[in-house]
């Protein structure tokens, strides 16, 4: 995801003639770390129970470090990139 993120944010720069800060690319990559979770996250609403449960588990591991994502068993992920 960063590697595409610098990529479409360089065509911008040379090829749209857009000025594209490091604070753009960075908020747009933010943007799609936090829309993969929350994503990921809604998918596993249609899941039978165990399967739900083991890949809610799977998620949290993957991406629960206690300061970045906070899980809520009823709300799902709410990331936190401050």
């Amino acid at each position: 995801m960063t590697v595409w993120v610098i990529w479409k944010s360089r065509i911008k720069n040379s090829l749209g003639n857009q000025d594209v800060t490091t604070h753009k690319t960075t908020q747009t990559l933010k943007e799609m770390i936090s829309d993969l979770v929350r994503k990921s996250w809604n998918v596993t609403r249609f899941m039978e129970e165990e399967m739900k449960e083991s890949q809610q588990n799977d998620l949290h591991k993957l991406w629960a470090d206690g300061s970045l994502t906070d899980f809520g068993p009823r709300t799902g992920p709410k990331v936190n990139f401050t």
